[in-house]
């Protein structure tokens, strides 16, 4: 898909208690960014927004991706699969949503030929929606729903990082001889607040 393409680049995925999520890819400048929005009913709070570099920038705060293909990565799980470039890495993405889980999974790629200065996918919480970052990488929201940031349990081993507003998930790539694919795989989900950590935010 192309950025002058007008069909709708949404995915989204409800639960049966309808709560769910909404994955929007927004063309900015040169490369695809994503925002999520939480889904109660008819409402949508947009929560997170992923951070973008610009020009040829290396090593971008999120994958630099031009091109978006929607489709069924899955029977019954629709997704999308992106790629783009940055210097002279190669970047790949999946998303692929859940509705038993009411979730989100990213599966990002780059191939990385010497040490990067940052890789990851880097997301800036929306102080507007009343979104505040807990310290085990979730985010809580107004009403006691919160969302979790994690690495899934079928990637390979990542960090989840807040500071402020914002959210980070960074691949541990100094165990890899370069150059190498570097890959990092994350999921998104909905959750009751009630169900944080003792003394995090709600």
């Amino acid at each position: 898909m192309s950025p002058t393409d007008a069909a709708a680049r949404i995915l989204e995925v409800v639960g049966r208690d309808g709560r769910g999520l909404r994955v929007t890819f927004l063309w900015d400048e040169d490369r695809f960014g994503h925002e999520i929005a939480y889904l109660e009913g008819r409402e949508a709070t947009v929560c997170l927004r992923a951070d973008l570099g610009r020009g040829q920038d290396p090593w971008p705060a999120s994958p630099a991706l031009q091109q978006l293909s929607l489709e069924e990565l899955q029977p019954g799980r629709p997704g999308a699969l992106l790629v783009g470039m940055a210097g002279q890495s190669h970047w790949s993405q999946s998303v692929e949503v859940d509705a038993a889980t009411t979730s989100v999974t990213f599966d990002a790629a780059c191939r990385v030929q010497g040490p990067p200065r940052w890789l990851g996918s880097r997301y800036r919480a929306i102080p507007d929606a009343g979104v505040e970052a807990a310290p085990d990488g979730g985010l809580t929201l107004p009403g006691r729903v919160a969302l979790n940031v994690e690495p899934a349990a079928d990637g390979p081993p990542a960090r989840i990082e807040t500071a402020g507003l914002c959210v980070a998930i960074a691949p541990d790539w100094r165990t890899l001889s370069l150059p190498a694919t570097v890959r990092w795989k994350y999921r998104i989900s909905v959750r009751a607040a009630a169900a944080l950590p003792s003394g995090a935010a709600v």
